[in-house]
Order: C-alpha cells, then structure tokens, then sequence
C-alpha cells in the first residue's frame, strides 16, 4: 500500500500536466481536421488538410491581429507607466492611509464585472467625446478602456515587490554622483524589471482576447471580436497553437537566462571562497574546491 502511495504521490504532477496540456495537444492536431462544406467547424476528425493554417489571414483577421497588437503595445506602455510610478510613489511615501486606499481601490475593479466596466467608460467617452460614429473606429477609446482595465492587474502585480525595494541602492548610487532619475531607473526600474514583464504580459492577453470593452466601446476589429463573432473557427486553434508555441519558447529561454544565471553566480561565489582561503593561508587544510563540477567539501 504505501508503495502505492509513494508512486501517487510521484505522479501527482505529471497528471496534473496532463490535464493541462493534453486539451492543448488535441486542439493543435485538430488544427489540420477539415471543416464542413459551410465552413463549420467540426469535432469529429474528417480529413486531414492545410487549410486552416492557409486562410488563417482571410476575411479581414490581418487587419484585426495588426490592431491588436498595436492596442497590446500601447495599453502595456500607458498602464506600466501609471502604475510604476503609483506604486513607487506609495513606496517613498510610507502612508498607511495611502496605502489602504491603493489597495482597497485597485481591488475592486479586479471583481467588477467587464459589462459594468464598459458601461461605464461608454457614458464617460460620450459626455467628452460625444457618440461614436458607425464609421469611425475608435481605437483611442479601447486604448484608453483597454488601460482602465487592465490597470488594477498592473498595480496588483507591482505592489508586492515594490515594497519589498531596498533604498538603500538609491541612496547609493545618489552618492555616486548620479542624478534622481538616472539612479531611479539604475535601481529602482531594474528592481522591477519581472513585475513589468508580467504587467505587459497580462496586458496583452487581454488585448488579444477581450470581448466586451473592446465591442462595447468602440469599433475597432481585434481578434477578440473575430473569435466571437458567429459561430466558432479553426483558425482560432491556429492562433492558439501559435501561442502556445511563444509561450514555450519563452519559458524555455527563461530557464535557460536564469540557470545561466544561477552557474555565473555560484563560479564568482566559489571564487571568492578561495581568495578568502588563500588570505587566510589555511585554503589547503580547510576547503576543496573542484570548480569544473562547481562542488565544494569541506
């Protein structure tokens, strides 16, 4: 029984994995399954074809995808610039009273739902904008909507590891001759530097697959707004294996940035061991190092 137990309890991840990725598999191979003669998508295999990869840019989903991403670049930019500077402003101001108001006031929008949301920014865009016309596209209203929504997401994410910032870096490299605003971003920006990746991460999923804003503010075509539309398509599973395929790439370049990472700092680490030693004269006695396998023994 408890052998039993133990290879559950090994297993556990790789079911969980499984789970996860074997819907993802599935939809990637059904990617290349032949929809009906009415272009319905089926969920039955029928016959193996390109052509969903091929017109995966037909009937205007260029034009949608280049909005997109320019609304992913623009929201990132706008909503990483507001909530770094509310976040480092909470931080330097060390008020409690400010500091409930961030987090009470970026928490609600995060419950909210996106129906009340757009409503809402309809009525505002209306009393300063009037009425968007049926030709006019709006993008500079779902920019802005787009920023008011995924703005408590950014502060959410940054808050946690701004307040964890040591000042003392500031105030060092100030002391280095450096102004405020170049020891900022040598110290501070760099120090946030994970928080922003995922803020622009998060900013861009939602740009690429939000609905309702997106529709209810606007007239801008995103992919968002041709993934909803009528009935659903292949080329959705093509966008969705394309990816899936950046997210594995990049995590896999991230594991190998950070292990690379991790090998540099242990070399300086056992470097700086055998000067110690070797000023301290007793380096022979005490510790030997095999700096090929990067062990230690003491």
């Amino acid at each position: 029984m408890s052998k039993i137990w133990e290879s559950i309890k090994r297993s556990y991840v790789f079911i969980i994995l499984g789970f996860v990725y074997i819907p993802l598999v599935v939809g990637a191979i059904f990617t290349f399954n032949k929809s009906s003669d009415k272009g319905t998508y089926l969920t039955s295999w029928s016959k193996f074809t390109f052509n969903n990869w091929t017109t995966i840019f037909n009937s205007g989903r260029d034009i949608a995808l280049i909005n997109s991403i320019i609304l992913a670049v623009l929201t990132s930019i706008i909503v990483i610039t507001i909530s770094l500077i509310s976040v480092y402003a909470v931080y330097r101001s060390k008020s409690r009273v400010l500091r409930s108001s961030l987090s009470v006031t970026s928490n609600i929008p995060l419950i909210n739902p996106d129906n009340i949301t757009a409503i809402g920014l309809v009525l505002v865009f209306t009393l300063f904008f009037g009425v968007i016309s049926s030709d006019d596209e709006g993008f500079f209203r779902v920019v802005i909507g787009h920023a008011v929504m995924t703005l408590p997401y950014a502060i959410f994410l940054m808050y946690p590891r701004s307040e964890k910032f040591n000042n003392n870096l500031f105030e060092a490299s100030m002391d280095l001759g450096y102004s405020k605003i170049r020891s900022w971003f040598k110290t501070y920006f760099i120090y946030m530097i994970p928080s922003i990746i995922m803020t622009s991460v998060v900013c861009c999923v939602f740009s690429f697959d939000d609905f309702i804003i997106t529709r209810t503010t606007s007239n801008t075509p995103t992919l968002g707004l041709k993934l909803y539309e009528g009935q659903f398509e292949a080329w959705a599973l093509c966008f969705g294996v394309i990816a899936l395929i950046i997210v594995i790439f990049g995590n896999a370049i991230y594991i190998g940035i950070k292990n690379k990472h991790i090998k540099r700092s242990k070399k300086t680490w056992l470097k700086k061991i055998i000067i110690k030693n070797k000023q301290k004269g007793n380096f022979e006695n005490t510790v030997e190092l095999n700096l090929r396998g990067g062990e230690m023994d003491v």
